[in-house]
């Protein structure tokens, strides 16, 4: 008796399970995607800057299916040391037909005489095409300035990989100097380059070569000067991820030199 009660409720389990199957929830359904920041925080340089406005690009992630149709993304921008409309400009927001992300396109103008630097924090608001985010993800502070930052996500996620896994603006004046600046611009993912035609496509031999040179010059200076190795400035931090925002990282109690640090390939 008891053997056959279990199974009357075995197989109620079952049809109850089969009976939900027939009508399966559409997570992707297009009307509850939503748009995140990649990044808590995105930096810019202007560092030797001579054009009178630059164009950046914000890359944001689509949770959902892409569309045959374009969608604009809500935006929100708060707590700004910068002027809408005089310091930048917002000249698109939206994910294009057939993406599964897209970019926050700003012209940043060049900075005023005795302004060192400048930010706004942009905010992902629902709108008609777009439910609300992941919390954490929504928002992104903007800044740019005329001193060496940490490159765009795209970029800093390999300098991350192959050259160090901490920042330093000593450490971003090296890596150009030995180099070249357009290391700025320079990724090894082809989908990046692809989405962004401001960034550079690089093999992955040509990123081992360049930490095997940056090593090599850093052990070679360090070597012929023991008493003043290259050192990371102040503003040095260690981060467990490349995603991780500025200002997040690690700072270590005593600042470590540049060789230290480096990653081995």
């Amino acid at each position: 008796m008891k053997k056959y009660i279990l199974s009357i409720i075995f197989v109620c389990a079952v049809t109850a399970l089969s009976s939900c199957g027939k009508d399966p929830i559409d997570t992707y359904h297009v009307k509850n995607s939503a748009v995140v920041f990649k990044a808590k925080s995105n930096s810019f340089s202007l560092k030797g800057m001579t054009a009178d406005s630059a164009i950046v690009k914000i890359p944001v992630t689509l949770v959902g299916p892409a569309t045959d149709y374009v969608r604009q993304i809500g935006l929100e921008i708060s707590d700004s040391t910068a002027v809408e409309g005089t310091d930048y400009s917002v000249l698109s927001s939206q994910i294009d037909s057939g993406a599964l992300g897209g970019n926050i396109v700003i012209k940043i103008n060049k900075l005023k005489d005795g302004v060192g630097s400048l930010c706004s924090t942009f905010k992902i608001v629902p709108n008609e095409y777009f439910r609300e985010g992941y919390p954490s993800y929504s928002k992104s502070l903007i800044s740019w300035s005329e001193i060496y930052v940490r490159p765009t996500l795209n970029v800093w996620h390999y300098w991350y990989l192959i050259f160090s896994n901490g920042y330093s603006q000593n450490l971003h004046k090296l890596i150009i100097e030995e180099l070249g600046e357009e290391v700025e611009h320079y990724t090894m993912k082809k989908v990046y380059a692809e989405s962004d035609t401001s960034l550079i496509y690089k093999l992955p031999t040509w990123w081992y070569s360049a930490s095997r040179q940056l090593r090599d010059a850093v052990e070679e200076h360090d070597k012929a000067n023991p008493g003043n190795p290259y050192m990371h400035s102040s503003d040095y931090e260690k981060y467990d991820s490349y995603v991780q925002a500025v200002g997040e990282g690690t700072k270590p109690e005593t600042i470590p030199t540049i060789l230290e640090t480096l990653n081995v390939f």
